[in-house]
């Protein structure tokens, strides 16, 4: 399977992940067909947040994945696998991050991509899998004071061609290695994960409180010492307080 065999180039797009959808639905794309945007009208984060991008400066995408025979106890897999993608896309233009949980990519503490990942499941089964992905390259005005970009970090401009064409060959790279559940996957996801074995502030349910991630157990859940005693949480269950 070869992401990039098939692309949709969108001179504008409510969501590169609804128009993936779509063409899922209408059987109209390949496996690993990608969607790439020049700009979003409604872009979609984690949370069911707004993902802000200026038009023509950022990598707006989304990757179409049909899996074989693979079940949703291996979904966390693809998500380490996107995420340390990411991250060694941004080595490869000089720029170090790191993976806060579960795939926000950090640079100096400040976000620099996102990722929502969807899936249609069908009798414990994976049908298809998106990966959508916004990434930070040439924008350098944010409303939010915790986002930063490629051309902030480096006060250089980048050809978005060939961000997304590191970003497709590192994808292609590493979903290899979910597809065959290779152990090695989460010690990699775990080497780039921001705040491993550090004090962090963290908020959950309206309680704020401190402790040292440990890890990521085999549910994905993230792994907290809170006052010697180790706690797991589901995502959307925690947020950071940086």
């Amino acid at each position: 399977m070869f992401f990039g065999n098939q692309i949709f180039r969108l001179d504008k797009v409510d969501s590169t992940n609804n128009f993936a959808a779509n063409i899922i639905e209408k059987g109209i794309c390949q496996n690993g067909a990608v969607i790439l945007a020049d700009e979003q009208t409604a872009g979609r984060g984690q949370r069911d947040t707004f993902w802000e991008s200026q038009a023509h400066k950022n990598i707006l995408c989304s990757y179409i994945y049909f899996p074989d025979n693979v079940s949703v106890e291996n979904l966390e897999a693809f998500n380490y696998c996107l995420s340390i993608a990411l991250v060694n896309c941004l080595k490869h233009f000089q720029i170090q991050a790191a993976i806060k949980w579960p795939n926000d990519i950090l640079v100096n503490n400040k976000k620099i991509a996102g990722v929502l990942i969807e899936n249609s499941l069908s009798a414990g089964k994976i049908k298809s899998m998106v990966f959508g992905i916004g990434l930070n390259v040439n924008q350098v005005d944010f409303n939010s004071p915790n986002a930063t970009s490629m051309a902030l970090v480096t006060k250089n401009e980048f050809d978005l061609s060939e961000v997304s064409s590191s970003l497709t060959q590192e994808f292609n790279h590493w979903i290899s290695f979910a597809d065959r559940k290779a152990p090695f996957i989460k010690q990699e996801y775990l080497k780039h994960l921001f705040g491993l074995q550090k004090s962090q502030r963290f908020k959950s349910f309206e309680h704020e409180f401190d402790g040292v991630i440990e890890g990521v157990n085999e549910h994905g859940e993230l792994e907290i010492n809170v006052s010697g005693e180790l706690k797991s949480f589901k995502n959307k269950e925690i947020s950071f307080l940086l």
